[in-house]
C-alpha cells in the first residue's frame, strides 16, 4: 500500500517529557492560538453545542491532523448542532499547557495526553472525568489497550492508534558482516555477537540519538521491564507500598545502566549519540550508516520505502532481562483522549470520540496515515503490505507494556531522562545514574503528596 510510507515517526512523549517545565511564553502562545483550530464549518448558531478539542498526534503520526480535520467536517455535516474546534498541540507544551488550563478550568472540553500516568494524574486531580461514565462498556470492549488508562475500575481515556517499537536491521549490512540477514538476534548473546561482527567490519551496529534523552528513556521502557516479574513491582518501589522496595528497584536499574554503559564502551552505539536527537539519530539507518535501530512501526515502513522492504528485517527487541515480563512486547497507544471535568456537554464530547471509532473512520486513519487503529473491529485484511503485516503481527501477538507509561511524569522528566543521558554520554557511572532516580523519587513523594497518595491507591488497586 503506497500510503504506508506516511507512518508514525514515533516522537511519542518518550524524551519529550523533560520539557515539562515549559516557559510562560510558550504557554501563553498556546493559549493565544486556542481559538484558531481545525474546524472547517462557518460560525454556527449561538445555541450550538461547542466542543474545544486540544489534539496532539502529528509528532507520532504525520498526517493525523489532516485526518482529524476531515473527521470533524464529516461529523459536523450530520450533526449541524455541534461545532468542534480542534486545536493542535505541541509536544513541548502538552502537559504544561493542560496543567495551566486546569487551574482555571478553561480551555479544552477534550484533551490529548500521553498514556497512563500523564492521563491518570489529571483524573486524580479532578481535571478529567472517566470516559467510561459516558460510553457503553460494549463499545469500550472494542478499544485496544484501553486498560492502560484504568483506575478504580473505570477507563479514563480513549485510545486512537497503536505504536510498536521493534528492532530493525539492515540485511545488506548484516551480509557484509558475515551474518545471516534473515536471522534476528533473539537473545542478548545473539545481539552482542551481531554487534561485534558488525563493528569488526567497520559498520556501526546501533544508530540512535539521545540529546533529548529519548533513547535512554526507551532503553528503560524496553529493558528495565525485562527484569520485572510484574508491573506491581515497579508500582510498589515508586509508591512505597511494600513487597518490592526502592532498594530492589535500584539494583535492577544499576544492572540495566551497566548494560547500557557496556554497549557504549564497546563502540556498539554511534559515537555521536549524545549530540543527536532521537529523530536525527534515526536518520543513520536509512542512510545506511548504522545496521540496527530501535524505532517505531511507522519509521520501519518509511525506511522500507527508502531502502526496499526486502532489505529490512524486523523483530521484537532481543531478550536481556530475566524477569517474567521479559517476553512481553512494547506496543502502546502512546497518547489518548479524555473529557475535562469542566466540559459543558460531556456526553456530546463522548459521542464524538466514540464516533471516531466507527469502522469507516478507523479505516480512513489507516489508509491516510498508515497507523494501526486501536480498535478490534479494524479488519486485518486491510493490511496487504508485507512489512506492515509483520509489524501488526508483532503488535498483536502477545501482552505489551511500555514501562515509561507507569512512572510519574516528574520522575520521568527529572530521573529517567537525565540518568540515561549520564550513561550514554559517558559522564557518570551506573551508581550515579541510580542516585538520580533515588533522589527524584523521594523528592516526588515529599513534594507531590496528593499525587503520591493517589498513586499509592492506584498501585494497590484501590484508586
Amino acid at each position: 500500500m503506497d500510503n504506508l510510507s506516511i507512518g508514525p515517526t514515533g516522537q511519542r512523549r518518550r524524551g519529550w517529557r523533560q520539557r515539562l517545565k515549559t516557559t510562560v511564553t510558550a504557554i501563553a502562545a498556546l493559549a493565544a492560538i486556542a481559538t484558531a483550530g481545525l474546524s472547517t464549518r462557518p460560525a454556527q448558531a449561538a445555541d450550538a453545542t461547542k466542543i474545544t478539542y486540544w489534539f496532539w498526534g502529528e509528532s507520532d503520526i504525520p498526517g493525523i491532523d489532516t485526518w482529524m480535520k476531515g473527521m470533524v467536517s464529516k461529523y459536523q455535516a450530520v450533526h449541524a448542532d455541534t461545532q468542534i474546534n480542534v486545536v493542535p498541540q505541541s509536544s513541548d507544551t502538552l502537559i504544561g499547557g493542560f496543567r495551566l488550563a486546569s487551574q482555571s478550568h478553561s480551555g479544552p472540553d477534550i484533551d490529548t495526553q500521553w498514556a497512563t500516568l500523564p492521563t491518570l494524574t489529571p483524573y486524580w486531580n479532578k481535571a478529567a472525568v472517566a470516559i467510561s461514565d459516558y460510553v457503553p462498556a460494549t463499545e469500550i470492549a472494542q478499544w485496544v489497550n484501553a486498560s492502560e488508562n484504568e483506575a478504580g475500575g473505570k477507563i479514563v481515556a480513549m485510545p486512537i492508534y497503536l505504536i510498536g517499537v521493534p528492532l530493525v536491521w539492515n540485511k545488506d549490512l548484516f551480509k557484509k558482516a558475515g551474518l545471516d540477514p534473515d536471522k534476528a538476534p533473539v537473545t542478548w548473546s545473539d545481539f552482542l555477537a551481531d554487534c561485534a561482527a558488525l563493528k569488526a567490519h567497520g559498520i556501526t551496529p546501533i544508530g540512535m540519538g539521545n540529546s533529548d534523552g529519548s533513547f535512554g528513556a526507551w532503553m528503560f521502557a524496553i529493558y528495565l521491564k525485562q527484569e520485572l516479574n510484574s508491573l506491581d513491582e515497579l508500582k510498589s518501589a515508586i509508591g512505597n507500598t511494600g513487597g518490592f522496595s526502592l532498594d530492589q528497584f535500584d539494583g535492577l536499574l544499576t544492572k540495566m545502566y551497566a548494560m547500557m554503559a557496556d554497549l557504549v564502551a564497546k563502540g556498539y552505539i554511534n559515537s555521536d549519540v549524545s549530540s543527536l536527537s532521537l529523530t536525527q539519530g534515526w536518520q543513520l539507518f536509512p542512510q545506511q550508516k548504522a545496521a540496527m535501530a530501535f524505532t517505531t512501526d511507522g519509521n520501519v515502513l518509511s525506511w522500507g520505502k527508502t531502502l526496499g522492504e526486502d532489505k529490512i528485517g524486523v523483530a521484537a527487541p532481543p531478550i536481556w532481562g530475566g524477569g517474567k515480563l521479559a517476553d512481553t512486547y512494547d506496543v502502546t497507544q502512546s497518547s489518548d483522549e479524555f473529557i475535562t471535568s469542566w466540559a459543558k456537554n460531556k456526553q456530546a464530547a463522548a459521542d464524538f470520540l466514540v464516533w471516531l471509532h466507527q469502522p469507516d473512520n478507523m479505516a480512513a486513519l489507516y489508509t491516510q496515515t498508515g497507523a494501526f487503529p486501536a480498535d478490534k473491529r479494524f479488519p486485518t485484511s486491510s493490511i496487504t503490505d508485507g512489512l506492515a503485516k509483520q509489524l501488526f503481527a508483532l503488535d498483536t501477538a502477545k501482552q505489551s507494556i511500555w514501562l515509561e507509561n507507569y512512572i510519574p511524569p516528574e520522575v520521568d522528566s527529572d530521573a529517567d531522562t537525565p540518568a540515561g543521558q549520564l550513561i550514554l554520554s559517558k559522564s557518570g557511572t551506573p551508581e550515579q545514574a541510580v542516585a538520580i532516580w533515588n533522589r527524584v523519587i523521594k523528592k516526588w513523594r515529599m513534594q507531590q503528596i496528593p499525587e503520591f497518595i493517589q498513586f499509592k491507591k492506584w498501585a494497590g488497586g484501590n484508586s
